[in-house]
């Protein structure tokens, strides 16, 4: 009896090892920016980064715009939701709310910067 509670117990311990790169895989596509450090790269800072994505919302009060974009290759990131600051009010009306777009934006201090918008 002690040898299969045992057995039952590394059986259920191994299950839920096995089951974290799974539930993290699956969690990216939906990602937001919330809880990741990303101000602190001084390298990507002025650089100008690339993305396609698709626009979930537009706030031309705060002059910010959430899309849900691809992978940026030039700063590591995943798939993700993610909020930029739009300076040029003039971009905030190439944006919409379903609208697929391609992007350019700088990062500013802890600030990712929407450059340009096609």
């Amino acid at each position: 009896m002690k040898k299969a509670s045992c057995f039952a117990a590394v059986a259920v311990l191994a299950l839920s090892v096995a089951m974290i790169p799974l539930s993290r895989a699956q969690g990216m596509g939906g990602m937001d920016m919330k809880g990741m450090d990303m101000g602190k790269d001084k390298k990507s800072e002025g650089k100008v980064h690339k993305g396609t994505g698709t626009v979930k919302k537009v706030d031309p009060a705060e002059s910010k715009v959430t899309i849900t974009h691809g992978p940026i290759p030039t700063m590591k990131w995943p798939a993700m939701n993610m909020t930029f600051t739009v300076k040029d009010k003039a971009l905030l009306d190439k944006l919409s709310d379903g609208k697929k777009v391609e992007f350019q934006f700088v990062q500013q201090g802890s600030d990712y910067v929407i450059t340009s918008v096609k």
